[in-house]
């Protein structure tokens, strides 16, 4: 359950209903990347924590995108464990619709872990992108972890790509960073979608 509002008082609302702790970030279309601003708070655990963090979130905001548009504010529960992995589809002007799958969330410029097919693709394809990544052993439940449920993840990051597809050429990009997956538990926790300009 994820809800976006966009006031404190809201926010605190939203994290009360939802169930502490919860995570917090700041809802801009205007910053792709919310993270590296400042705009993300994580394991807040009481209603003092929301407030402070929804008042830092947007002045991070506002001193690191000046001319940004800021909606208020995303509280989702907080997860931890699992693994975090990034599928996204942009589109190449060469080859079309690319889907990529790799190891997400904060590290997903530092490990630069993933792999690359040309829509459409099948389930046998999307799990050969799985196999090849260098964090591979992750999903199969490396010291002690519990094992990803390869098949239904499959599914959804075909589900993903069938998706993008069916927004046809006026899709620039859709990508959801992270997809988090703790054995057959398979969970969205943020993505963006961008158009094309010339359409």
């Amino acid at each position: 359950m994820t809800r976006s509002r966009p006031s404190a008082d809201e926010a605190a609302a939203a994290a009360t209903d939802i169930g502490y702790p919860v995570a917090l970030k700041v809802v801009s279309r205007d910053i792709l990347h919310k993270s590296e601003i400042g705009g993300v708070r994580l394991d807040l655990r009481d209603e003092a924590m929301i407030r402070n963090a929804f008042a830092g979130a947007h002045e991070a905001a506002r001193i690191h995108a000046p001319g940004a548009t800021i909606e208020g504010a995303l509280v989702s529960p907080m997860r931890a464990g699992g693994v975090e992995l990034l599928v996204g589809v942009v589109r190449d002007p060469t080859f079309g619709q690319v889907l990529a799958v790799g190891l997400g969330g904060i590290y997903v410029e530092v490990f630069k872990d993933a792999s690359l097919r040309v829509l459409p693709v099948g389930h046998d394809e999307i799990r050969a992108m799985l196999d090849e990544l260098h964090g591979a052993a992750l999903l199969r439940g490396a010291r002690g972890a519990r094992p990803v449920d390869l098949d239904a993840l499959v599914a959804v990051i075909a589900r993903v790509a069938a998706v993008a597809q069916g927004l046809g050429d006026a899709l620039e990009s859709l990508e959801i960073n992270p997809l988090r997956v703790d054995g057959d538990r398979i969970e969205a926790l943020d993505a963006v979608v961008t158009w094309r300009a010339d359409i």
